[in-house]
């Protein structure tokens, strides 16, 4: 259907059964005087103009560019929202680290990825706070849930958000952890070798906890003493 419409009163006038240009042009035709046709940009509109009032000026009504303007806006930007959103995180995290080695007491040290990660967003968004933008406007330039924008902008570091259940949870790798840090100490520092030798003691976990583990060991302070298991062994010619 299409719905005709004067544009100074801005009140409906008639109603046609379709959007074609026989019943448009017809329309105007039974309707002489008409200076002004405002349409959209559907070729049948500009055709039945054209027919039924060959001496009206045509023009486009503002809603239409607008809509158009901001769809064609979107499809240029939309494809490079993630890369403008990588660049901004990436662009803090000095701002990041410098709060967040081992002496701010967190329970992950800088390395860790998911306390880099989490550093690199809490960072992200206060610097956002701090040049005025809302909670909703961050949420959506950095693309996140509104609940992450709210905890990341109400704990003033982002240690504070490491606190909790999560590094509390025991893994599978704890009961394994005394034999790799042992081999540690003893200048044993490959990852892999390690995560070999303690499936032989009955480890199912992945090769991934036990390389995260040997990293937080090369990243600590000072090199702790082993603690001895005494149900681990290592195997011959290790």
């Amino acid at each position: 259907m299409t719905v005709l419409v004067d544009i100074e009163t801005r009140r409906p006038v008639d109603l046609l059964p379709d959007r074609e240009a026989g019943p448009v042009a017809a329309w105007l035709a039974e309707h002489p005087g008409i200076e002004v046709v405002c349409r959209d940009r559907a070729p049948f509109f500009a055709e039945g103009a054209r027919i039924g009032a060959p001496t009206a000026v045509q023009v486009a009504d503002r809603f239409h560019p607008w809509r158009n303007l901001g769809e064609a806006a979107e499809r240029c930007v939309s494809p490079h929202r993630s890369c403008l959103r990588l660049t901004f995180v990436e662009s803090v995290p000095e701002k990041a680290s410098a709060r967040a080695p081992a002496e701010s007491g967190s329970p992950w040290p800088t390395g860790h990825r998911c306390a880099d990660r989490t550093r690199a967003k809490h960072a992200a968004v206060h610097t956002l706070l701090a040049a005025g933008h809302s909670r909703r406007s961050i949420q959506r330039q950095l693309d996140m849930t509104y609940r992450t924008v709210q905890g990341l902008a109400d704990a003033a570091r982002p240690e504070e958000l490491f606190q909790g259940q999560r590094q509390n949870r025991r893994t599978k790798l704890d009961d394994f952890k005394p034999y790799p840090h042992e081999r540690w100490v003893e200048g044993c520092t490959n990852a892999w070798t390690r995560w070999e030798e303690i499936k032989t003691h009955g480890y199912t976990g992945g090769y991934g906890a036990v390389r995260a583990y040997l990293q937080r060991l090369r990243t600590s302070p000072a090199p702790r003493q082993p603690v001895r298991h005494p149900h681990v062994r290592s195997p011959a010619g290790s």
